[in-house]
């Protein structure tokens, strides 16, 4: 089988290095061709990819509107010989006009919040969670197909790493857009315990950059907590296979989610996790039974469920997070992911 992705850009995120992992695993059975349209690309991301796969870079800049470089996409797609285009952002197919020539291009949506405008001009429809499902089918009317996110569990570091500090170690990872990640609101939480609970053994990692990052570092200026917090900026997939293990507790308090991949990327080093209740988490705690969670932008609720956690025995956060690991690995290893999206591609080249 002949496999084409395509997404617009190549830098860390959920999205980006889940489609990384997720090629490399196809390449071994299939012929496997990326397309990157953007020049928004790492370098340090785009060499882990496996060198059978062949990639095509566009080198559009971003929000550019020169046609030459949709005009370069579009022939591309035209005359491929792909037996699957597999479109990763749901606004690709616009620029496509011959878009209906094909029968054979599918999207997986990522997110509970996108505009879908284009979505009904995909052959077939991918969601990542029942969440996204959910979302796409209430506002579109679609009926897409859930294919897990998965991981590389087994790249995972899982032997516990304790520091010598004897402070507890908070991590969160992703893009700093606080409206949509809500780092903001683990700057409050920090300074909750430091003040309200009089708690000061306590460390934050932030990792990840974005447009919030400055706004961020006001805040920790403002709170006067910037002797608790390092933003790290970004680190590389394998920094974090390395290093998650020494972190007692990674915290994920989105506002709004599709998945929440760092999630499953705790579970798989045996991290607890700390998670807000938003919708789009609920599948990757089972509804909060493999992580701790807290009311959704509540910063009170926050703050007391980090110290009730720091407050308890260190071998029940480990069984805790032994039992999150198990079930990690028994439903979001990426082999699961690849092999489900085969079965998708075979119904998609049965009915072309």
């Amino acid at each position: 089988m002949k496999i084409m992705h395509i997404l617009w850009g190549l830098k860390y995120g959920g999205a980006e290095t889940m489609l990384v992992d997720i090629v490399n695993q196809q390449c071994f059975e299939h012929e496997v061709e990326l397309i990157i349209g953007n020049r928004d690309i790492d370098a340090d991301l785009l060499s882990q990819i496996n060198p059978q796969v062949k990639i095509i870079q566009i080198n559009r800049p971003p929000k550019s509107k020169n046609p030459f470089y949709i005009l370069k996409l579009d022939c591309i797609l035209l005359f491929s010989k792909a037996d699957i285009i597999h479109c990763q952002m749901d606004n690709i197919i616009k620029y496509f006009p011959l878009y209906f020539l094909k029968r054979n291009i599918c999207l997986t949506v990522h997110c509970v919040r996108l505009g879908y405008k284009d979505i009904r001009k995909y052959n077939r429809v991918f969601a990542i969670s029942e969440e996204v499902r959910e979302s796409v089918k209430k506002q579109t009317g679609v009926e897409a197909q859930v294919v897990y996110n998965g991981i590389e569990i087994q790249k995972f570091n899982r032997e516990k790493r304790n520091r010598s500090d004897g402070k507890f170690h908070l991590v969160q990872i992703g893009r700093l857009d606080h409206l949509h990640k809500g780092q903001h609101l683990t700057l409050k939480a920090i300074h909750s315990l430091v003040t309200q609970y009089n708690y000061t053994d306590i460390h934050l990692d932030v990792i990840g950059e974005g447009d919030s990052e400055q706004y961020l570092k006001d805040i920790a200026d403002s709170l006067n907590i910037n002797a608790y917090v390092t933003f790290l900026g970004t680190r590389t997939k394998d920094y974090i296979r390395k290093n998650l293990t020494y972190y007692d507790l990674l915290v994920q308090p989105s506002l709004w989610e599709g998945f929440g991949l760092t999630i499953i990327e705790a579970m798989g080093a045996m991290v607890p996790t700390l998670i807000s209740n938003v919708d789009g988490m609920k599948t990757t705690s089972l509804n909060g039974t493999f992580s701790y969670t807290f009311q959704s932008g509540n910063v009170e609720d926050y703050a007391e469920k980090l110290y009730r956690i720091i407050q308890l025995p260190v071998v029940e956060r480990k069984i805790f997070a032994e039992k999150a690991y198990q079930y990690a690995y028994d439903h979001f290893d990426i082999s699961t992911t690849v092999k489900n999206y085969g079965k998708q591609y075979q119904h998609i080249i049965s009915k072309k």
